[in-house]
């Protein structure tokens, strides 16, 4: 059963998508960003729109505040571009993110996240997420890794 959507909430949405389409049309893609959840402690996250018009995928990246996030995937696309190789699993991206600290790359599994993707292109092209390391520069799945499991979503 689906509820009905108040028409206030219909009208903001519809604007915010409105931004949206035209920051896609200045910049080549946006960035929506949905903040952490203080009830379930589901980390923040961050992903494009509009990339995959240009390089057939879209980025996402988890766990990060807005400016970072924002700054990591302005970045990885940037590097991926100049790179010219589309990203693959495993990929480790040098220097991408802040500190000189690499990314790593993975296929996201569900294309529920990425609603605003969806909304506007009604279509599902691949998501890469950027997995970012702890401090010593290890990713989550590896056996020293002392981030701990709800620093950044695995999407």
């Amino acid at each position: 059963m689906h509820l009905p959507i108040p028409a206030d909430t219909r009208a903001r949405m519809d604007a915010y998508v409105k931004r949206l389409l035209a920051r896609i049309d200045e910049e080549g893609f946006a960035i929506p960003f949905i903040l952490a959840d203080p009830h379930t402690g589901e980390p923040s996250l961050a992903y494009t729109v509009g990339l995959h018009v240009s390089q057939g995928y879209e980025l996402a990246i988890s766990g990060l505040p807005y400016e970072a996030a924002c700054s990591v995937l302005n970045s990885l696309a940037a590097r991926l571009l100049e790179q010219q190789a589309p990203p693959t699993q495993a990929m480790e991206v040098k220097g991408a993110a802040g500190g000189g600290y690499s990314l790593l790359l993975r296929r996201a599994e569900s294309a529920a996240p990425f609603i605003l993707v969806r909304t506007v292109y009604r279509l599902n092209p691949p998501v890469w997420q950027a997995v970012w390391p702890d401090r010593e520069g290890r990713f989550p799945g590896d056996a020293a890794c002392t981030l701990s499991g709800g620093a950044q979503l695995l999407l």
